[in-house]
């Protein structure tokens, strides 16, 4: 049987930044001797919202493990295709919600469960950008951290490519390894270092993907946080939810802060929005 982690180019290794894609990227290194083809290329698409353990471990994992990972941040929906993304590092990333704070300006709307834009442009379309107009490719593998107990998510991926709309072929090396979660789990556990986040806290800190009762429970955490939230609904002219606003939840927060969070209506999925949002878009 073929090594599913022996990755042929042109390929794009997608990292969300989670200890699942994570563990992928170092399976796919092992795979080649440690070395990446020159035309396999790992990128991670910053939004300014993913939390700054989430930038740490994306650096740190470049480092330790001797290979560049590319960081890209959405710039424009138009203009100057140079000027549409932008490649920054570590210390460049934006990290007061810059690139999505911008996009959700330049459209007059805030996305939310129905319309996703968030992560089709910043993540997708950056991405995608960076490939087709730096690298100059027109069709590539797209591989993304699915695992085995993902099958939902696998069959959507695997649908999508039969429709055969995208100029990528998405590939699941995890899946087809029938890595589960448990298996990530107990590298991490071996490791010298670590996300050091909760898995259900996520990368980006109060994306609206997330439930209520989680959201609440983080936002206790750091009532700070939801300003950031509050000011975008007033800028797109909308909200997030269409059940409540970021503005009811600091409220709720502020005047029962000694509630417990309610974490029942989370389901864990290592991904940033780029694999969850992209499935029901």
């Amino acid at each position: 049987m073929a090594d599913p982690y022996l990755i042929t180019g042109p390929a794009l290794i997608s990292f969300s930044g989670g200890r699942t894609s994570a563990f992928m990227l170092w399976s796919i290194l092992q795979a080649h001797g440690g070395t990446l083809p020159d035309d396999v290329i790992v990128a991670f698409a910053n939004t300014g919202k993913e939390r700054e353990e989430t930038l740490r471990f994306v650096h740190e994992c470049g480092s330790r493990w001797g290979v560049r990972i590319r960081w890209l941040e959405w710039r424009a929906r138009s203009g100057p295709k140079a000027e549409r993304v932008e490649e920054v590092g570590f210390n460049s990333a934006s990290r007061n919600g810059e690139p999505f704070a911008k996009l959700i300006s330049d459209k007059s709307y805030t996305p939310n469960s129905v319309a996703r834009f968030c992560t089709e442009e910043l993540k997708v379309n950056a991405i995608s950008h960076f490939l087709t107009q730096e690298m100059g490719w027109t069709t590539w593998k797209n591989v993304v951290g699915l695992r085995y107990d993902e099958g939902r998510r696998v069959l959507k991926k695997l649908a999508q490519n039969d429709e055969g709309k995208s100029p990528w072929q998405t590939i699941m090396p995890l899946s087809k390894a029938k890595v589960t979660k448990t298996d990530v789990t107990a590298f991490w556990g071996e490791q010298p270092f670590d996300l050091g986040i909760a898995g259900a806290q996520g990368n980006c800190d109060l994306c609206f993907i997330k439930g209520r009762g989680l959201l609440l429970s983080l936002i206790r955490d750091n009532p700070d946080a939801a300003q950031w939230w509050i000011e975008m609904e007033r800028v797109g002219k909308g909200r997030f939810v269409t059940e409540f606003s970021y503005a009811d939840l600091l409220r709720e927060v502020e005047t029962q802060p000694f509630m417990p969070g309610l974490l029942e209506d989370y389901e864990e999925y290592d991904s940033e929005c780029g694999l969850t949002c992209a499935e029901a878009a």
